[in-house]
């Protein structure tokens, strides 16, 4: 299991900075959820997935910054919305595509505080008649090419608060970087996967708060380091596996600091020579 800094969180996986959570996979920072995929910022969550930043939500799919709000995608900053596709700043909407700084609020059409209740709370809808007309409004409806947010000079798709970062896919506060996917708060970092708190790294997967690092997996807390697996907490560490608290090793073996550079040096001419340096992680491994 890839379980980091996380509490009563049973049969989760990929999860960091967690609590409470159950059943839940790459997650970071979120409390007291079950069933979520790739999401993060979470709390009282279920059945949710790339959701972040939201609090009693259920069955929920692109979701930001939203609150109790069921059965919606890609909506961002609403409130007690159900049943919702692509809404912003709404509250208190039902059946509603595409609506913006709206409240009170059935399939597109504003009705007022009181008859929106009176109909919500009545239970006046059959779900096979709702869900009809719900679809039947989407595809009515234009969509936008793209779902992001105080994006800066980016290129990509699900992107939010960045800035000069070019092919990226569902990111969160990155600047400077480029080929990343679900990354959050990075700088300066290429090709990345499931990233964060991170500067100056390039191919690495499944990691957090590292510094000008290379070709990690599974690694926190690490700096100057290439080609490791599982690792915490080290500097200046090539080619190592399961390290917690260490410096200058290569291959889990102790150097000191001249023997670590002078060996490593060596080590590097050598790749560079059988073109082996920038290669698969195994390979060195």
């Amino acid at each position: 299991m890839h379980v980091w800094k996380s509490e009563n969180s049973d049969y989760c996986d990929q999860i960091d900075g967690c609590k409470n959570l159950y059943l839940c996979f790459n997650n970071r920072l979120s409390e007291d959820c079950m069933h979520a995929y790739d999401s993060r910022w979470n709390r009282d969550c279920c059945d949710v997935s790339y959701t972040n930043k939201c609090e009693l939500c259920y069955e929920g799919v692109d979701l930001e910054r939203c609150y109790s709000c069921d059965f919606s995608q890609d909506c961002e900053g609403c409130d007690e919305c159900k049943f919702c596709y692509d809404l912003k700043g709404c509250k208190n909407c039902f059946g509603c595509v595409e609506l913006r700084r709206k409240e009170f609020c059935i399939f597109n059409e504003e009705v007022g505080e009181k008859e929106y209740f009176n109909k919500i709370g009545g239970g006046g809808f059959l779900k096979s008649e709702f869900e009809k007309k719900f679809e039947e409004l989407k595809l009515k409806t234009p969509r936008i090419s793209l779902h992001s947010a105080n994006a800066e000079n980016c290129f990509g798709n699900y992107i939010v608060n960045s800035k000069n970062s070019y092919y990226v896919h569902k990111v969160h506060e990155l600047e400077d970087c480029f080929y990343m996917y679900d990354c959050q708060e990075d700088k300066d970092c290429m090709d990345c996967c499931a990233f964060n708190k991170s500067e100056l790294c390039y191919g690495c997967i499944e990691n957090s708060t590292l510094y000008n690092c290379n070709f990690m997996y599974w690694c926190a807390n690490c700096v100057d380091c290439e080609y490791l697996l599982y690792c915490f907490d080290c500097k200046n560490c090539f080619g190592c596996m399961d390290l917690m608290h260490k410096q200058y090793m290569i291959l889990n073996e102790q150097y000191t600091k001249e023997e670590y550079f002078k060996k490593l040096g060596e080590i590097k001419d050598g790749m560079k020579k059988d073109g082996s340096l920038g290669g698969d992680l195994a390979e060195v491994l």
